[in-house]
């Protein structure tokens, strides 16, 4: 733990894999492991004194051009979930198959997992060959069946090596399954564009804190940096980061990883918490998907995404039969009138070869899910299906949209997708969120954005129909049109209208003025009919009187600039040059009254003071009946006077009325101190 941590050599990092391994109970998965890199993975006393492994267990072989970790995981039917767990973010898949036996159910589910969560490649290890009577024949038959298993699958069988591993190990297969494992090609990984880290353990080490162990599924994180829980909606500070055993700098994708967390303890963190980079996730109790599978409508099933599961319930999406769409068989029979529906299934899309049945998720717990993450959806006893998240954030969307915006979502048809969320959120899409959305960073949207016939805010990261510039544009008349001395610009009409984005507003401006339907004067935009020789002259005067004719109460300046339809900058140049001239006073940061309406509240006060002894809130808003806000401004003013005096929230006269000190100074009392 005293090592310095050390920077890893980027080629190698880059080259790095996650192995998983799959297969019946008691096939030989752990002692395979122990024959790779002698590492015991059944480690608990329960596992030692049953012979099979309960719980996810991990170890790694280092080679010269990289480092394969290992995930090694419970074979029993009872403990699938664990092998979800440690499957996810997997690159490579050791599936290990004893020869006595054959593919057994549990390595059927566990491929079908594998294939499901998206693993791309698979090497395969046949054990207890020597249990096998005619070794010839029998393995070219069980290596033949597990080829034509694999056919139909997206995940390819790159490689079969057959050995015994009791009672000491075949040594030149395993030298050759080394090999093997040090130069199989890296898959291509999904890259979700943001740091994604799964927790599968938790625990505290005397002296360091809490420490999480997980893969890193996507992005990079380093030393000193601030990660976000999101589960806990908890920011913390990375304190020290380790990859197998050795301290690093930083960690990267296909890296198991060991996480030394700040500001929280290890009790409040469970596994399948997502930690990630603040700010770039929302979660939804509801997200659309695509299912590889049968599954009922709204029945409850166990999803399982990342390490995390929770219970969801599965809402079919459907379409009329007369639709031009593939039948489907995954209705519910209890549906009303399903006999006039089928689900809307999708054959050609970008995730694979079986159909995708889309459907929405609904949980009780927000999933912060990601476009294209891949999930698995489980009953009591068995891996039914899995799916794709192609709708991560909940939007409200009719249903004939829903299906039209899901479908291009399949086939990654970003344009098509783009086009109708700005058709749906017609005062603004914000592309800000392409990261969860669409797995697409800011750039790559801007460029996608770029393409389609709609206006882009670039700087804003926002997307709008053409139509909202017409909308913009009316609205700006509308506004001349009841108040032909409204002095607008940009920023004001984004101020009022907070779905507006700058840009958009000065393009609609642009264009009135370019139609001479209004005119500029010193960067603000006036009425074609308007008469203002000098905004600036103009602007005081307005506010001035306005402020008078408010007396004790005035509106707030950005509330009064509002009422006046004037700029915000014009209105603030305008109340400092007022301000300056001693016709407006100051009271408090955004409290400006008049000098004649201050010297009547000031005067009234003194009275209520002489008449009374003391003045404090109930007595002034009994003469006044102003709200608290302006009370207490008006009464924290006339402490400044050298005369009051303020005790238990109550003013009184420092001096009595009779002493001669108090009428000789109350000739300059109604002078405020400074």
């Amino acid at each position: 733990m005293t090592k310095q941590p050390i920077e890893q050599n980027h080629n190698d990092i880059h080259n790095d894999i996650i192995v998983g391994l799959a297969g019946h109970i008691d096939h030989g998965k752990t002692t395979l492991i122990k024959a790779l890199n002698g590492f015991d993975g059944d480690s608990l006393e329960q596992e030692k004194q049953r012979g099979i492994t309960l719980d996810l267990s991990f170890s790694n072989l280092e080679f010269n051009s990289r480092n394969v970790a290992f995930i090694d995981v419970p074979g029993h039917s009872k403990l699938v979930k664990n092998m979800i767990a440690g499957v996810f973010g997997i690159d490579v898949l050791l599936l290990v198959v004893a020869a006595n036996e054959g593919i057994m159910p549990q390595s059927k589910e566990h491929i079908h997992i594998a294939n499901l969560l998206g693993a791309k490649s698979c090497i395969c290890v046949i054990t207890k060959i020597d249990k096998l009577e005619n070794k010839q024949k029998d393995l070219a038959d069980l290596e033949s069946t597990i080829k034509d298993f694999f056919k139909p699958l997206d995940m390819s069988l790159d490689s079969i090596f057959a050995l015994s591993l009791c009672p000491t190990p075949s040594t030149q297969e395993i030298e050759n399954l080394k090999q093997r494992l040090e130069s199989i090609p890296k898959p291509p990984k999904d890259d979700y564009g943001v740091f994604l880290y799964y927790i599968d353990r938790s625990f505290a080490i005397q002296g360091a804190g809490c420490v999480v162990t997980g893969s890193v599924l996507s992005g990079e994180c380093h030393i000193d940096e601030k990660l976000y829980i999101y589960n806990k909606a908890k920011e913390v500070s990375l304190k020290s980061i380790q990859v197998h055993k050795q301290k690093a700098l930083k960690a990267y994708p296909s890296q198991r990883v060991a996480l030394n967390l700040s500001a929280i303890s290890h009790n409040e963190l469970k596994r399948g918490y997502l930690i990630s980079k603040k700010g770039f996730l929302r979660g939804f109790d509801s997200i659309d998907v695509g299912i590889f599978g049968e599954v009922r409508h709204n029945a409850t099933y166990t999803l399982h995404i990342g390490s995390f599961k929770l219970k969801a319930k599965v809402c079919v999406l459907t379409t009329h039969k007369d639709s031009k769409i593939a039948d489907s068989k995954f209705v519910d029979s209890n549906a009303t009138n399903s006999t006039n529906m089928d689900s809307k299934v999708i054959v050609s899309h970008a995730f694979g070869k079986a159909p995708l049945t889309l459907a929405t998720l609904k949980t009780d717990t927000p999933i912060f899910g990601i476009y294209s993450q891949r999930f698995i959806l489980r009953n009591d006893n068995d891996t039914l299906c899995g799916g794709i998240i192609l709708n991560p954030i909940a939007d409200p969307i009719k249903k004939h949209t829903r299906l039209i915006l899901l479908e291009s979502l399949a086939k990654k048809d970003f344009k098509q997708s783009f086009y109708l969320l700005t058709q749906i959120h017609k005062k603004g899409f914000g592309l800000v969120s392409s990261t969860q959305r669409f797995c697409l960073s800011h750039a790559q949207s801007l460029e996608i954005a770029k393409t389609l016939n709609l206006f882009l805010d670039e700087k804003a990261l926002t997307l709008y129909p053409l139509s909202q510039v017409e909308t913009l544009k009316t609205h700006i008349l509308e506004i001349f049109s009841r108040n032909k001395n409204a002095l607008i610009s940009a920023q004001s009409l984004n101020n009022k209208l907070k779905w507006a984005s700058l840009a958009l507003c000065q393009r609609a401006l642009d264009e009135l003025l370019k139609e001479g339907q209004i005119k500029n004067q010193n960067g603000l935009y006036l009425s074609q009919w308007c008469q203002i020789q000098n905004i600036h002259t103009y602007a005081e005067q307005s506010i001035l009187e306005s402020l008078a004719s408010q007396g004790y109460a005035p509106l707030a300046p950005y509330n009064l600039y509002e009422e006046l339809e004037i700029d915000r900058s014009l209105g603030d140049n305008a109340l400092k040059a007022l301000t300056h001239a001693q016709k407006v006073v100051r009271i408090t940061h955004n409290l400006f009254i008049t000098t004649t309406a201050l010297q009547k509240i000031v005067s009234l006060m003194r009275e209520i003071l002489q008449t009374n002894g003391y003045i404090d809130v109930n007595l002034l808003r009994n003469h006044t009946h102003l709200s608290r806000k302006y009370l207490i401004a008006y009464l924290e003013y006339l402490d400044k006077f050298d005369d009051i005096v303020c005790k238990d929230n109550k003013r009184s006269l420092k001096y009595a009325p009779q002493n001669r000190a108090y009428k000789d100074s109350s000739k300059d009392s109604n002078q405020p101190k400074g």
